[in-house]
């Protein structure tokens, strides 16, 4: 395999990928199917990639609506943990309508 791009993912789009895969036939490697099974395992929202896209829609980064839809974290100082990539600051109004979205997509 080779890499054609790059970019961020969550981790509900790389369970759909390397089942997509598999359905083709193509023989997975070792850590391809390590990491299947740390997915299927961890995983905690199914619907990613909707939440990625609404909270783009807010304002936030690709990078922070990523790990937000990867970790769905469940209070305010979970959620201020990721926001690192941001430049604007988030009032607590603002947190808590990140934290319901996040709580309609995922939980």
């Amino acid at each position: 395999m080779r890499i054609k791009s790059y970019r961020n993912v969550t981790y509900d789009t790389v369970i759909r990928i390397i089942e997509d895969l598999k359905s083709k036939g193509i023989e997975l490697d070792s850590l391809s199917i390590r990491v299947s099974e740390y997915l299927h395992k961890f995983t905690k929202c199914d619907k990613g990639e909707e939440l990625v896209k609404a909270l783009t829609e807010k304002g936030l980064n690709e990078i922070t609506s990523v790990m937000i839809a990867n970790i769905v974290p469940k209070n305010i100082d979970e959620l201020r943990s990721l926001l690192n990539f941001e430049t604007q600051t988030f009032n607590e109004e603002k947190l808590n309508e990140i934290l319901a979205l996040v709580n309609s997509f995922c939980g």
